[in-house]
């Protein structure tokens, strides 16, 4: 291998370790595997299209303008997209009514059609004449008074600013919440208050909800062994001993890399290339005794999507999250896909407008109750941004993320110390929706900056330092 090329992997790799999290689709992967490309192209245009409501051209030019020799057709009567990067891969993804977008990977698209739900997602637009949080109309609460509205705006329009012209964050959204109403919303070019954005890995922080409901239902018991079929068919097979609480906070000890960037990837495999993710990563063997090594993993969300399906059966697993958690705050645009098996993505493919992931980050500042009705457990919350003890920084909880020990000393450096009860939900991108009861914030960021190798704690330091004190 030439200094050169030595040097190009090193300063990727380099660039790609900084993410915390997220899909760990790069450059690299798209310029090497043709048939990735074609997939991936493929799923994101038929999303960007069907669900989010863009046009393929504004998909193609932002999210996919680093894939090289991309071609695409479109059947906007059967609601399929067909990409390739080179002919011999042509890949077709399918949306289905209910069930959003899946790729059929064995080539039969009516299969994968007649998956459709109709009636299965409700129309919650009735909810957007109710006062805000639930619905859009002014709740004519009077504004929080010791906000600095100088600061405030200058902090929100610094997200929609460019570090310089090679490392973009292409900001599209930032909405602000204090003391329940929102203080500051901006979007970028292209973008409003209706637009349905993906929320990739923040899909994980939805899912401990629905785990929370399942939970007070009595669906499951999460210090129960994982009821995964597979792991008890061998008396010796030590992935039995794996529990619920094991892989919502991400220490099941299964052999899985978020990070490995050489294709094929475990990661860019389980969600394009093949068509029943949660097999995909019950396959998995183990790498460590469970619960001794933390290891940032969305092959066990896909997991605990399964086992929500099996507790519940489908009708009912279809159902929750619409009746039971997105109905109940408002959440009106929330749309979860699912794969080709039917199970639903809750790794990765959640897209919603940014005032519903407001709504949702509200739910967790209030401890999981709306407007005095408790839709999550109590102690759940506590639960969701209680650090896990084989985290190596005190990064993660179950299924939403802390500050790590790094970053609270670099805020402390800086002067702005981070709230000890901040938590967020990150995904891919640059995705973010921050919690922070003890300031009653909400900050929610979404955009597409393609690496997301920098969490925006100096944004949300900024944003907090415009806010007044808390009593």
């Amino acid at each position: 291998m030439s200094r050169v090329r030595k040097g190009l992997w090193a300063l990727l790799i380099g660039v790609l370790s900084s993410v915390p999290i997220g899909l760990g689709l790069a450059l690299w992967l798209l310029w090497t595997s043709a048939e990735l490309g074609s997939a991936y192209s493929a799923k994101l245009l038929a999303s960007g299209v069907f669900v989010e409501g863009r046009t393929p051209e504004s998909v193609r030019a932002q999210e996919l303008g680093f894939v090289p020799r991309l071609d695409y057709t479109i059947d906007p009567q059967r609601k399929t997209v067909t990409a390739w990067t080179a002919p011999r891969y042509k890949k077709t993804a399918v949306y289905r009514e209910g069930l959003g977008v899946a790729l059929a990977l064995d080539g039969d698209v009516e299969a994968l059609r007649r998956q459709a739900r109709s009636g299965l997602i409700p129309d919650l637009s009735f909810l957007a004449k109710e006062s805000w949080p639930t619905g859009d109309a002014p709740s004519n609460h009077v504004r929080s008074k010791g906000i600095d509205e100088a600061k405030l705006a200058a902090a929100v329009n610094r997200l929609f600013e460019e570090p310089n012209r090679w490392y973009k964050h292409r900001t599209r959204a930032v909405i602000v919440v204090h003391d329940d109403e929102i203080i500051a919303e901006r979007y970028g070019n292209g973008f409003g208050p209706d637009q349905r954005f993906p929320a990739w890995s923040m899909s994980k922080s939805v899912l401990h909800a629905l785990y929370g409901i399942a939970v007070r239902q009595g669906k499951v018991i999460i210090n129960d062994p994982a009821p995964v079929p597979l792991w008890r068919q061998d008396k010796g097979d030590t992935r039995a001993s794996i529990t619920i609480d094991m892989l919502l906070r991400m220490s099941s000890g299964l052999k899985y890399s978020e990070l490995d960037f050489i294709p094929p990837t475990d990661l860019a495999t389980m969600l394009f290339l093949r068509s029943d993710a949660a097999a995909y990563a019950i396959r998995a063997p183990l790498a460590h005794p469970p619960d001794t090594v933390w290891s940032y993993s969305s092959a066990t969300a896909n997991i605990l999507s399964v086992l929500l399906r099996q507790a519940y059966g489908d009708d009912a697993y279809y159902a929750l999250p619409y009746q039971e958690l997105f109905r109940k705050i408002g959440m009106r645009s929330a749309v979860i896909e699912a794969d080709a098996s039917g199970t639903l993505v809750f790794s990765s493919f959640l897209f919603a407008t940014a005032r519903d992931y407001a709504r949702f980050g509200l739910l967790y500042m209030h401890d999981g109750v709306w407007q005095g009705e408790r839709i999550l457990p109590e102690g759940w919350v506590k639960y969701a941004r209680t650090a896990t003890p084989t985290a190596p920084h005190g990064e993660y909880g179950a299924h939403w993320w802390l500050p790590s020990d790094k970053e609270r000393a670099r805020a402390n450096d800086r002067g702005l110390p981070l709230p000890e009860d901040m938590f967020f939900a990150q995904g891919f991108e640059g995705q973010n929706i921050f919690v922070i009861p003890s300031r009653k914030v909400v900050v929610v960021r979404l955009g597409l900056a393609y690496f997301a190798a920098a969490l925006p704690y100096d944004y949300v330091q900024d944003i907090l330092a415009a806010l007044p004190e808390p009593h």
